[in-house]
């Protein structure tokens, strides 16, 4: 059963009688084309009936080429993509449509229009499709790692005293691109010294000095599918402090790892790094969830959080990224991207980690 069969059948268990995405990665999850403007794709898949997509011309004759499963449709240069769903939904005969998201003026003007038909919004159907890895898709995140990589690997290189924070993100970047990466899988980050301990502190003109910790968190993209993977580095000898943060965020994330297998509570393996964590006294210092899904997004599900409830399956790709936080002094995060088996969980990134 290919996925929009899947598709299909998820929305008639559901007793609905189409599915309606603007989300231009599932649309590639679906067909195979991706394009770069949501605002120019609207995929309508009836429970009876072809899959149609609807593009902007600018769009068509790559969707034509590229799409599969479907029927492309020419929405003009003058069309109105809004007359374009009406028609195919009241010529599918459908009376209740689950859509992912639509801008509010979109879904206003779809009620006032078709007052017969029920639009609910669900993300979860199509979302709990893309969470599984099928062979393909592994395939394409086991390359997407090897890329990250390549740019951790030059990251680390990189890091010097008296370099810029953007000067390291340009050689990560340049490195994975040179080797086949689409682009960035988020915005690259290189936080040094006091930014450190900023999770999501991306980079500045900031210049790194001698006996400073630096995180490096990064992704490449293959074919869609994004990768995730950070490394800290210590410029020059680390101190005492910098390595006992260090050695402990590194106990977490590899007791975390060994916890990691299909069926386990997702819960239960934050709870494995957080709890090593808190022992040595540095708790109030993780201030995130231990990891997420990875695939054509760099946040999916599932969770690894305290309050999570699901369960981990086989074929999920999920980060494991304990770190520890330390306002004024600096931060410690490392993660690699990871692959559930049955038994067993598989790192598919391999950078070496420093100290």
């Amino acid at each position: 059963m290919n996925r929009l069969e899947k598709l299909k059948d998820a929305i008639k268990k559901a007793n609905i009688n189409g599915y309606l995405t603007t989300n231009v990665k599932s649309i590639y999850y679906l067909t195979g084309f991706m394009d770069i403007s949501e605002a120019t794709l609207f995929l309508i898949t009836p429970v009876n009936g072809d899959a149609i997509l609807l593009v902007q011309p600018l769009s068509y004759d790559a969707a034509n080429e590229k799409a599969e499963g479907c029927t492309v449709k020419n929405i003009g240069f003058r069309g109105k993509i809004l007359n374009k769903i009406v028609n195919e939904i009241r010529r599918s005969q459908m009376k209740s449509v689950v859509f992912d998201s639509l801008s509010t003026s979109m879904y206003l003007k779809l009620v006032q229009e078709m007052k017969e038909v029920e639009f609910k919004q669900d993300q979860d159907i199509l979302m709990s499709l893309r969470r599984q890895k099928d062979e393909r898709e592994i395939a394409f995140l086991i390359e997407a790692a090897k890329l990250a990589d390549f740019g951790a690997e030059a990251g680390m290189e990189a890091i010097k005293p008296r370099i810029h924070e953007y000067e390291v993100a340009a050689e990560i970047e340049y490195a994975m691109r040179r080797r086949g990466s689409e682009g960035v899988a988020f915005e690259t980050v290189v936080a040094s010294g006091p930014r450190s301990a900023y999770p999501h502190g991306v980079c500045s003109d900031r210049i790194i000095n001698e006996g400073e910790l630096v995180v490096l968190d990064l992704g490449a993209t293959y074919l869609g599918y994004r990768s995730d993977i950070t490394r800290t580095a210590v410029v020059g000898k680390p101190t005492i402090r910098q390595k006992k943060i260090f050695d402990v965020v590194l106990k977490a994330q590899e007791e975390a790892f060994k916890s990691i297998h299909a069926k386990v509570r997702a819960s239960d393996v934050d709870g494995v790094a957080r709890k090593i964590i808190t022992n040595e006294g540095f708790s109030d210092f993780f201030i995130h969830s231990l990891g997420h899904g990875v695939g054509l997004d760099i946040h999916e599900a599932p969770t690894l959080s305290p309050k999570s409830k699901e369960i981990l399956l086989e074929g999920d790709v999920v980060t494991d990224e304990p770190g520890i936080y330390i306002p004024g002094f600096g931060g410690v995060r490392i993660e690699d991207t990871v692959l559930i088996h049955k038994n067993h969980g598989e790192k598919l990134t391999k950078t070496p980690y420093s100290f």
